[in-house]
């Protein structure tokens, strides 16, 4: 990747960050010094972390599946620090052709049938694409503990016609980075 076209220290304005629900799982609840430096982070660096609707019901916050109190995610959201994407437009044809590749990576890298592949992994890519289609940032951030969906996401936005625009950053090692 060419690092003079990605801000090298990725809390740009024309950066978005994309995360997956392992990130704040690996943070735990907010009582937990991970979880606060991560919400330290967003903050400092005026950064809103956005969420597939997928990785939201994932981490608990989908109304059916909440328990009482508030979820870390929905206190994160409630915070400005997260939000929750609109659902991808399917019908957009390089939205298709970055979640098929994004399937397609992680069913080659881990030898799994593609049907096997969370649908999650496959939405970070279509938020990524569309983050970078609607021209809410020049470049994307993909934070996940799944090596094979973050370097399938570069990949797959790669392939596309988004070469050297997304970056893949392993969620433990963000917060090794940060606590």
């Amino acid at each position: 990747m060419d690092e003079e076209r990605l801000p090298l220290n990725d809390v740009d304005d024309a950066v978005a960050w994309v995360g997956d629900s392992g990130l704040f799982i690996a943070c735990g609840r907010q009582q937990n010094n991970k979880y606060t430096a991560l919400e330290r982070f967003a903050r400092r660096h005026d950064i809103t972390f956005v969420i597939p609707q997928r990785v939201y019901e994932e981490l608990g916050g989908a109304p059916d599946r909440s328990t009482p109190g508030q979820t870390p995610i929905n206190s994160a959201i409630d915070a400005g620090w997260v939000t929750v994407a609109d659902d991808p437009d399917y019908t957009n044809s390089t939205v298709s052709r970055v979640m098929d590749g994004v399937r397609r990576y992680i069913a080659d890298s881990s030898n799994r049938n593609e049907d096997h592949i969370e649908k999650a992994d496959a939405a970070l890519g279509a938020v990524a694409v569309n983050c970078l289609l609607n021209r809410d940032a020049e470049f994307v951030v993909v934070v996940t503990t799944d090596t094979d969906a973050g370097e399938g996401v570069v990949a797959a936005l790669d392939a596309n016609g988004f070469e050297d625009r997304a970056r893949f950053k392993v969620g433990f090692e963000l917060i090794d980075e940060i606590t």
